[in-house]
């Protein structure tokens, strides 16, 4: 409810004013400012989870207009890749294994962070890897509907379970007030360049929103449509030499491999991916009362994917490209079927999400909201060939990899009790949470790879995990600078109905397990004046392990795409202990932040993955590792109006120091860092308002050194499957308004060309262009 008071104006000089004018008297009414009162049910309407809860971790965030003038945005998860000390693993557009790596852990670790949208969950919690099980449903949030985004650090608050050792993002929509439309076309092009080979890869997106608000209901729809082409994601290398005779052929390029102890030869390129996606999204929301709402969203995302190769080797004699048979290359004999070293894949999946919501905001005594969570596979296919390239063509053998009903779905139901007591205020929350995930993982063979129905069942993974929660906290100010954050949450945790069939026909039908675990968090903030706050916290945190981890086993892909993935049902949770030692100073147009944090983690669950040039293949599997430690700090600050009016600046840098302390499993990882967790982690964006209507950005992103075995073995990281020499990346903006409905935005993502990878090669310099229309 909006109050609009003139002052110094009582109601009734306000109507004979008014008379006033009407007769033609005179006496003309004084115009006088508006003044805006907000009622407290409106407050706690636009309140964060952070603030509606009083969670005590650090927290930052990046707004909508934010957005706009600084990110290239061409999918979700962009929006927050200048935020502290995180880390996107997107290897092209329209990728769709897309984890997040946070402060004390990688990208293969993405059951170690949760990510919302309004609270309804998108982090996959079926894996715990960078694949398709384990990487966010980004998908479901368009990013037109972007309000602003927040990253929680840390597993400090009772209302996450512990899934957030590494932190909580919280991305809130937005819903129209009246009526809008809007739509958006936008373009890239890639270029490439590795092992001398050269190319430019092309974008397009298509997006179009429309929505309006009728009375107490209001309703949004969001489409988006994605063709895009990728560098390639894999390479392929020469097989052991065999003793039979073959074409000679020439094109093998020379390479040290991730020891850098093997010199090997590169043949060609692989999982050059070609994506045609389709989003669409339904948001209704029904305002019961003015501080009751109800929402519902339905998510349909659908993929047509390919994936090609392009062979090096050519025929000495007739310049004819080679991908099969038997070759003989610099005085030895190889057999390309073997591997095979080329392969094509395909997939064809669709997904259905859906999110209700029940919230009351009355900013009062008592405040509740009820959320839930259906993420279903309604189709998920890979189709990829088991025979030698000649052969796939004309439809060979293959097999089909079927992800068919696999999903989850999540309940929780918060409360928050704030009543005022004799030694200060309370803010009393507390809550239920509810999950289960689903895992159904087959594998055919098929005599047609391309068309072919599902034949025999080649490998056969199921399972499901289970979590039911119960949790309260109690955030109390009992001085006005000091308030004392005190809490619980008690995991009940199952894992059920583990079934295992190989490819010998053999069936494993796994032990159920089950856990309880109580972890306590406590947090004590000083805020002596209104420019410092002092924060320090410590928690517990356990995060259980996930239905992939204890259930799948599969060969995932083939040729250069294949990764045998082996399940391990005896995981132990991982238990972590985590403290920080926050201190802010607030500015007139912005904030400094200094934070020391350090974590321990008993049983750390991570999924090794070894790489075979021999076979052309990567072999995976979770193990626990006794102890990590890792400690560090960050800095993060941002300013507006720096110097000259209308200059913003922002930046972080942190340290981490993260090594395994002990690991019975192999001895020779111990003293080494844990892998893809960085010792150094930076970025910063200037962003100068030219005008009112027009702006420019420039952002950097800097890491360095990674590693991606446990061991640290991989100490060449410049190559296909290492990890990273340290990288600066640097992206420009510009944005301009034509008219009120026009944007024209342009931007260059790594402007300098820099090449680097993570296992994978990462996209090089890459041009955008976007016009949107807002009505």
């Amino acid at each position: 409810m909006l109050l609009t008071i003139l002052p110094g104006l009582t109601v009734a000089e306000a109507a004979e004013n008014a008379a006033a004018d009407e007769k033609g008297n005179s006496k003309s009414a004084t115009v006088l400012p508006e003044m805006t009162v907000t009622a407290d049910s409106e407050k706690a309407a636009a309140q964060t989870a952070t603030e509606k809860y009083k969670l005590p971790a650090v927290t930052e965030s990046v707004t909508k207009e934010k957005l706009e003038d600084t990110v290239n945005v061409m999918n979700t998860e962009d929006a927050i890749k200048y935020l502290p000390n995180i880390l996107v693993r997107k290897r092209y557009i329209g990728d769709k294994e897309m984890p997040v790596s946070m402060r004390t852990s990688g990208t293969g670790s993405s059951a170690r962070s949760l990510i919302y949208a309004d609270g309804i969950l998108l982090s996959s919690l079926l894996g715990n890897n960078n694949g398709m099980t384990g990487s966010p449903r980004w998908n479901m949030v368009s990013p037109s509907e972007i309000e602003r985004v927040d990253v929680m650090y840390g597993p400090f608050s009772a209302a996450y379970g512990g899934n957030s050792i590494g932190g909580v993002i919280d991305i809130t929509t937005r819903m129209p007030e009246k009526f809008e439309a809007g739509g958006g076309v936008q373009s890239a092009w890639q270029e490439y360049d590795v092992y001398g080979h050269t190319d430019t890869y092309d974008s397009q997106q298509y997006t179009a929103n429309l929505g309006s608000r009728h009375g107490d209901f209001s309703w949004r729809f969001d489409v988006s449509h994605l063709d895009a082409h990728s560098q390639p994601i894999s390479y392929s290398y020469l097989p052991t030499s065999s003793g039979a005779g073959g074409v000679a052929v020439t094109g093998a390029v020379g390479d040290v491999d991730r020891s850098g102890t093997q010199r090997i030869f590169a043949i060609g390129e692989g999982n050059i991916r070609h994506t045609v996606q389709d989003n669409f999204k339904w948001k209704l929301a029904y305002d019961i009362t003015p501080t009751l709402k109800a929402s519902y969203t339905l998510g349909l995302w659908q993929n047509d994917e390919s994936g090609g190769f392009n062979s090096y080797l050519r025929n000495a004699t007739t310049g004819a490209p080679v991908n099969s048979g038997l070759i003989n290359f610099g005085g030895r004999n190889y057999n390309l079927n073997s591997g095979p070293s080329f392969a094509s894949n395909d997939y064809q999946q669709m997904h259905w999400s859906h999110g209700m919501a029940l919230k009351s905001n009355t900013g009062g005594i008592f405040d509740w909201e009820l959320t839930g969570s259906v993420i279903n596979y309604g189709q998920d296919e890979q189709r990829a060939p088991t025979v030698a390239p000649n052969q796939a063509d004309a439809g060979g053998a293959g097999r089909i990899t079927s992800l068919k009903d696999t999903g989850w779905h999540t309940v929780d139901a918060k409360g928050i009790w704030r009543p005022d007591s004799a030694w200060g205020p309370h803010h009393v929350s507390f809550g239920y949470h509810h999950d289960l995930y689903e895992l159904n993982n087959q594998q055919y063979n098929t005599s047609n790879w391309l068309y072919g129905g599902k034949g025999s069942l080649f490998t056969n993974s199921q399972g499901k995990t289970e979590t039911n929660a119960v949790w309260l906290q109690d955030a109390w100010t009992f001085d006005p600078a000091w308030t004392l954050t005190l809490g619980g949450r008690l995991e009940s945790w199952n894992a059920f109905d583990g079934t295992n069939t190989g490819s010998n026909g053999r069936t494993i039908n796994q032990s159920n397990r089950s856990d309880l675990r109580f972890s306590p968090k406590a947090s004590l903030a000083w805020k002596p004046t209104d420019s410092w706050k002092f924060t320090g916290s410590l928690a517990q945190a356990y995060r259980f392990p996930t239905v992939t981890e204890l259930f799948q086993g599969s060969n995932v892909g083939s040729g250069g795409t294949a990764n045998i993935v082996n399940p391990n049902p005896t995981l132990k949770p991982e238990e972590a202990l985590s403290s920080e030692l926050s201190g802010q100073y607030f500015l007139n147009e912005g904030s400094l932040r200094l934070s020391l944090f350090h974590e321990k983690v008993y049983d750390a669950i991570y999924s090794q993955t070894t790489f075979s040039p021999a076979t052309n293949s990567t072999l995976s599997y979770a193990q626990n590792i006794d102890q990590i430690s890792t400690y560090g700090w960050e800095f993060s600050g941002e300013h507006s109006n720096v110097g000259i009016q209308g200059l913003d600046l922002s930046g972080n840098v942190t340290w981490a120091h993260s090594r395994i302390d002990k690991n019975a499993a192999l001895p020779s990882s111990v003293g080494k860092l844990q892998p893809r967790v960085p010792e150094w982690r930076a970025s910063a964006t200037a962003t100068y308002h030219v005008t009112k209507d027009f702006t420019s950005s420039v952002s950097g992103r800097y890491s360095s050194q990674q590693y991606g075995q446990i061991d640290n073995s991989d100490v060449n990281p410049d190559t296909y499957t290492g990890t990273g020499s340290a990288f600066f990346v640097v992206d420009t903006r510009a944005k301009y308004q034509l008219t009120k409905q026009l944007t024209l935005s342009a931007g260059i993502d790594n402007i300098t060309n820099e090449k680097y990878w993570i296992f994978h090669v990462f996209p090089q310099r890459t041009y955008i262009a976007e016009l949107k229309f807002n009505y």
